[in-house]
């Protein structure tokens, strides 16, 4: 309740928020025809028709905005879409990496005049799925989600003998983000390279303590998959499980002399001196990061958590295609994108329909490769 008040108070913070953003929309943005139109973008003249632009084929139409960053402009819009009241979140762990996501979309969407307040309800236990049993026991609350990722993926495969929630009982809406880890030790450290690490867990096996996150999670999964590229037996890899911020702990106590974790988490102690990055799991540099990716040091492996936002089972249709048609809005506003770049995130936005598909996919998936890398 207290964080459902915390929210409700900042209102008026909010409120002033969406005026500064909307009055730093540039007014000379260039218009996007109707052929190429996505949620947001600028538009020439109000009426005009983009169909089939929206998420599930859905019609977009140019729109003054009345609200939020784009307020008083016109904007591809869904023209019957609703802001939310509430969302009462389930998050299947503590406080952290699921709820901090959970506070960005909210926050987003507050600002954005989307969503009125949130509330939080922790459910942490056997990787993610203790949460997800419970959101699945809830019915007749339309304004409920599930913040989900890869790490409660990763769970169910590590639990599928005793777990019998299915997690595409419940109703996928958006797929928001991807982040990407950084391997990370102390500044002095011996290892000046991720090359030099890996040799050394090859030949000294089990003497390297590696400190990460929860077990089968993707600290896990991304040191698990960086040996295997590697070609080192995954019985070599000595990995001590940690919490929140205990993996940043334990490497700056000198308890572990390596840790993997989310990038942005490294980064206030890589600036003050007292860690460095060996290698990042992201496709390509991140902006602002000083580190190389695994392919520019010769290991061919990306590897990222995504989340993603779930409704439960008996959501109306109304309801559900209404919180798809939200979280792309929320997607293409400026407070979205400051909350990208802030974080090291990458958009890999997926609404509805396409997030369903991408999970019936993935968890296939990750349940092989849980078990090929033998965790």
């Amino acid at each position: 309740m207290s964080l459902k008040k915390t929210i409700l108070s900042a209102g008026a913070v909010a409120t002033a928020l969406a005026m500064l953003f909307a009055s730093a929309v540039p007014a000379t943005a260039a218009k996007v025809p109707s052929r190429k139109a996505n949620a947001g973008d600028e538009c020439g003249r109000a009426g005009m028709l983009a169909k089939g632009r929206g998420v599930e084929g859905s019609d977009l139409r140019c729109t003054k905005v009345t609200f939020g960053s784009y307020k008083d402009s016109l904007r591809w819009w869904y023209p019957d879409l609703k802001p939310l009241t509430t969302i009462d979140w389930t998050v299947p762990a503590g406080p952290g990496g699921y709820s901090a996501t959970t506070d960005a979309i909210a926050k987003t969407l507050i600002t954005e005049g989307l969503l009125t307040s949130q509330t939080t309800d922790f459910k942490p236990g056997a990787g993610g799925t203790t949460g997800l049993a419970h959101f699945q026991t809830i019915k007749g609350k339309q304004n409920s989600a599930l913040i989900i990722g890869i790490a409660l993926t990763g769970g169910m495969a590590q639990v599928a003998n005793k777990n019998t929630s299915d997690l595409l009982a419940s109703t996928p809406i958006a797929r928001v983000m991807r982040e990407y880890n950084a391997i990370f030790v102390p500044a002095n450290s011996k290892y000046k390279t991720l090359n030099q690490f890996v040799n050394d867990v090859n030949t000294n096996g089990r003497a390297i303590a590696v400190s990460g996150g929860n077990v089968g999670g993707v600290d896990h999964q991304v040191i698990g998959a960086l040996l295997k590229t590697a070609g080192v037996p995954i019985s070599k890899l000595n990995y001590v499980v940690g919490t929140g911020s205990e993996p940043l702990t334990k490497v700056l106590s000198g308890a572990a002399p390596v840790g993997v974790i989310g990038v942005v988490d490294v980064l206030p102690y890589v600036a003050d001196g007292k860690l460095r990055i060996l290698g990042i799991s992201s496709p390509k540099p991140i902006s602002g990061v000083k580190a190389k990716t695994f392919i520019q040091q010769g290991y061919n492996l990306v590897y990222g958590n995504w989340r993603g936002v779930m409704a439960p089972a008996d959501i109306t249709e109304a309801n559900r295609i209404n919180f798809v048609k939200v979280m792309d809005v929320m997607r293409s506003t400026p407070t979205w994108k400051e909350v990208l770049a802030t974080n090291k995130w990458y958009d890999e936005f997926a609404g509805g329909k396409d997030f369903g598909a991408f999970l019936k996919t993935h968890i296939p998936e990750i349940k092989a490769f849980i078990s090929e890398i033998g965790l």
